[in-house]
């Protein structure tokens, strides 16, 4: 129903709450109780998934229609509403189940008319879909508590500070220094209000230097003074804080205690280089899993030959930071017979890289189906659901496998999710099709997938490239993505005669960085290469 028909020219108080909802764009409802009607606008409609003639009644039969864990909720407002002295106005945040039997996340407002007995005779108010952003706030609140996990574990005074010195966010270690019952109650405080002026004074103009110079202050042995009590001494490590874009929010530190050590002076050297290592572990740590993840990719895969075929092999591997989900690897299965996996795990950093070494793990156990890509892919799916399942968690990987059969001269694939490769026939470029492809469920999400395999022979392409999204989520500076047509185009202008595959490659990856803003990919680039020649 169109929003006028909500206007009810009779009551204008009514009629302007209707028009400032219709201005701004959420869905409209009006529920006349004398009349026993309620009516939606049609943007309300599409919200729901409902058309007009079987919508429910919104706030009839809460429990069928809401979450166990909402609809309580909205029920306790409705009642408030309806009692003769309750509010003019309620509102409530639920999930709603949606006709596709998944969940909607509504924000509900509605404000009320009543009668001179001050009974309730009208309601009227809007509808969103909020589930967007409730996911979001979902997915940022387990990352704050993995952070805070992680920050509460570590046995030293870890702390962030705005561009004004003052604390923003620290452990509870840190509050329990300062003299604070909890973390929550160091926030908007400062060094002046703990230390004597003194030692903050110094603090604040070391963190001025670190915010202007960009340069951190590691490892400093520091003399702490604080009024009325004796002093103390400590190794502090201090940091820039730069947002995603690089700017400037504040300064973070790392912080160990070392006053009974520096007590005793003839140990103080060897204490403070102990203590300042400890300040190193954590990064090392990240180092040392950074080096071993990419150090188990095979850089260089020797050519595989046949009677018919000659396949030649160059690789492209350019992380986005340390530890990365984007990954391959090669699995040999005879002389003239090779299998290829591509794999991008969702997320980055150590949660990506422990899936990443969890898939790896679960290559090993299904070798034996590696001549097979369907039952391949079946089994990683298996594995890492089994895997996943126990853990409680919810992380998936898109894959595509290939097995290059040079003796049969026959290329062989089964897709979990993941882009299909870029194939070369002559000097041409294209996304490969193969017939009957459809899409298929990424690794870790559905149980008992059966996947597909599609195969291409040798004769239909000079070329083939499978890559990760890193190569085509690029964005320039006015904030447009490359996407797939876009590297496809770009392969084809590069494109000669005499171009060898690697050489193609290599200009790929220098015409990505031309079109990437500040030369820079926004996630991990993986690439891998097979050019094939007839003998």
């Amino acid at each position: 129903m169109n929003e006028d028909a909500l206007i009810n020219p009779e009551n204008k108080e009514l009629d302007r709450l209707l028009l400032a909802l219709r201005a701004s764009n959420e869905g409209v409802w009006k529920w006349d109780l004398e009349a026993n009607e309620i009516i939606y606008s049609d943007r309300l409609l599409s919200f729901i998934g409902y058309p007009a003639e079987e919508a429910p009644h919104l706030f009839h039969n809460l429990s069928s229609l809401y979450h166990e864990e909402d609809y309580k909720k909205l029920q306790d407002c409705l009642d408030e509403v309806f009692s003769p002295n309750g509010p003019e106005i309620f509102g409530a945040n639920c999930r709603f189940l949606h006709p596709s039997n998944t969940w909607r996340w509504l924000r509900i407002r509605g404000a009320c008319i009543r009668n001179e007995n001050k009974q309730v005779i009208m309601l009227a108010g809007s509808v969103i879909d909020i589930t967007r952003r409730k996911t979001a706030e979902l997915d940022l609140e387990e990352d704050r508590h993995v952070l805070n996990l992680l920050v509460e574990s570590i046995p030293v005074n870890v702390y962030f500070k705005d561009k004004e010195s003052k604390f923003r966010m620290s452990n509870t270690a840190t509050a329990l220094k300062m003299g604070l019952p909890n973390k929550e109650a160091i926030i908007g405080t400062s060094d002046h209000t703990f230390f004597d002026a003194k030692h903050a004074d110094k603090s604040r103009k070391d963190e001025v230097s670190i915010m202007e110079t960009l340069q951190k202050h590691d490892g400093n042995l520091e003399k702490e003074t604080w009024p009325g009590q004796p002093d103390s001494w400590c190794i502090t490590s201090k940091q820039p804080w730069l947002d995603n874009k690089g700017r400037v929010k504040g300064t973070f530190g790392v912080t160990n205690d070392v006053t009974d050590m520096v007590n005793i002076q003839t140990r103080l050297v060897n204490v403070a280089q102990a203590l300042k290592d400890k300040n190193q572990t954590f990064k090392e740590e990240l180092d040392l899993a950074t080096e071993v993840q990419q150090s188990i990719l095979t850089k260089h895969i020797p050519p595989l030959t046949s009677s018919n075929y000659t396949a030649d092999f160059t690789t492209e591997y350019i992380p986005m930071s340390g530890l990365a989900g984007d990954f391959y690897e090669i699995i040999p299965i005879s002389e003239s017979k090779m299998g290829i996996l591509m794999c991008d795990v969702m997320g980055h950093g150590i949660r990506a890289s422990l899936i990443v070494a969890m898939l790896r793990g679960l290559i090993t156990k299904e070798v034996e189906s590696a001549h097979q890509p369907d039952s391949f892919l079946y089994g990683l799916n298996q594995g890492l659901i089994k895997i996943m399942s126990k853990a409680g968690i919810t992380m998936f990987a898109t894959a595509i496998y290939i097995v290059i059969d040079l003796e049969s001269k026959l290329i062989t694939l089964a897709d979990a999710g993941h882009p299909l490769p870029i194939v070369r026939k002559g000097n041409t470029f294209q996304q490969l099709t193969p017939p009957g492809y459809k899409a298929q469920s990424a690794l870790g999400l559905v149980p008992e997938t059966l996947y597909n395999s599609h195969t291409i022979h040798l004769s239909m392409l000079s070329e083939l490239i499978l890559f990760t999204d890193g190569i085509y989520e690029i964005e320039n500076k006015d904030g447009e993505e490359l996407e797939i047509e876009g590297v496809i185009r770009l392969l084809n202008e590069i494109s000669t005669q005499e171009d060898s595959q690697s050489h193609s490659i290599e200009k790929l990856i220098n015409s990505l960085r031309s079109y990437a803003t500040q030369e820079l990919f926004n996630d991990d680039v993986c690439m891998v290469s097979a050019s094939f020649k007839s003998s």
